[in-house]
C-alpha cells in the first residue's frame, strides 16, 4: 500500500514540478526532497526520469478521460469552452502550464518514447475537440462553415498559446478570455 502511495505521490509531484519548471528544471532528487524520501526509493517505481515522464503523460491522459466524462452533460460549445478553464486553473496555481506544453520546449531533446506519448496525448485531445465541434455543428450550435478538424487544431493551438501569454504576463485571465473569444468565433449566429 505504501509502495503505491509513494508512486502516486511521485507522479503528482513530478507533474507539478514539470508544469512549473519544465523537463530540465527538476530532478529525481527534487522529487525525493519534496516527498521526504531517499532518491533511490524513486527507482523502485521509475527506472529513469524518462520513465517518470511517460508515466506522467499517461496519468494526465487518464485525468483527461475522467474530465471529459464530467463535461458530457454540457452542450458541445460549453465543453469546448471548459478546455480553457483547465488552463486558467493551471496558470492560477503557481503559474503552472499543461504538462504537454511544458515538455514541448524541449521536444528535440526528449526521447522517442516521450515524444510518442506526447503525440498520442495531443491526438486524443484533438480527436475529442473535433467530436465536440462536429456534434455542435450537427445540432446547429456551432458554425458549419469551418472544417471541424482544422478548427479543433486551431482551438488547441489557441489554448496552448493562451497559457504562454498568461504565464509571461502573469495574468491567468488571458486563458479564460481566450475561451470566451473562441466561443464567440465558433458560435453559430442567426
Amino acid at each position: 500500500m505504501r509502495h503505491i502511495r509513494t508512486k502516486d505521490r511521485a507522479l503528482k509531484e513530478g507533474r507539478s514540478l514539470l508544469q512549473k519548471h519544465g523537463y530540465n528544471g527538476f530532478s529525481f532528487q527534487d522529487i525525493a526532497d519534496k516527498l521526504d524520501i531517499k532518491k533511490p526509493s524513486l527507482y523502485d517505481h521509475f527506472s529513469s526520469k524518462e520513465d517518470l515522464i511517460v508515466a506522467i503523460i499517461q496519468d494526465y491522459g487518464v485525468m483527461f478521460d475522467t474530465w471529459t466524462h464530467t463535461t458530457s452533460n454540457l452542450s458541445p460549445i460549453a465543453r469546448v469552452r471548459k478546455v480553457f478553464d483547465i488552463f486558467y486553473a493551471f496558470i492560477s496555481d503557481k503559474q503552472k502550464i499543461c504538462p504537454i506544453l511544458a515538455l514541448s520546449t524541449d521536444i528535440q531533446a526528449l526521447s522517442k518514447d516521450i515524444q510518442n506519448e506526447m503525440s498520442v496525448f495531443v491526438g486524443k485531445w484533438l480527436a475529442w475537440l473535433e467530436r465536440q465541434i462536429k456534434e455542435g455543428q450537427d445540432s446547429g450550435e456551432i458554425r458549419r462553415d469551418m472544417d471541424a478538424k482544422i478548427l479543433s487544431t486551431f482551438i488547441y493551438s489557441q489554448a496552448m498559446g493562451s497559457q504562454v501569454q498568461a504565464r509571461i504576463k502573469k495574468e491567468p485571465e488571458i486563458a479564460s478570455n481566450s475561451g470566451d473569444m473562441i466561443v464567440a468565433l465558433i458560435r453559430k449566429t442567426v
